[in-house]
């Protein structure tokens, strides 16, 4: 999965929204940054990050059946989505702000 568009060159005063996961397939898995998407203040950025920690769905496991979602931080969510055959995986999400290389 590529991440969104509309965030490849986001600036660097917005706010973004990112979620890192499992993808790939068998002995493909890997952890990857899938989703991006800016924002123009921390506080709307805040609320989309809690929204997809509760509703976002990961390709991995498939089909989830439960969650439990941590907040390990100020602006980060670790989310742990139990699957249709008892299948764990996590994801996170992340609130931060870009900075130049």
């Amino acid at each position: 999965m590529e991440p969104e568009e509309e965030t490849r060159r986001v600036p660097l005063d917005r706010w973004c929204v990112l979620i890192e996961e499992t993808v790939g397939h068998s002995s493909y898995l890997r952890w990857e940054l899938t989703r991006i998407k800016s924002f123009g203040s921390r506080a709307d950025a805040l609320a989309e990050a809690a929204n997809l920690a509760k509703g976002y769905e990961p390709q991995h496991p498939g089909k989830g059946r439960s969650r439990r979602i941590f907040r390990t931080g100020e602006d980060l969510w670790t989310v742990q989505v139990r699957g249709a055959k008892d299948e764990t995986s996590h994801f996170r999400v992340v609130v931060a702000k870009p900075e130049t290389p």
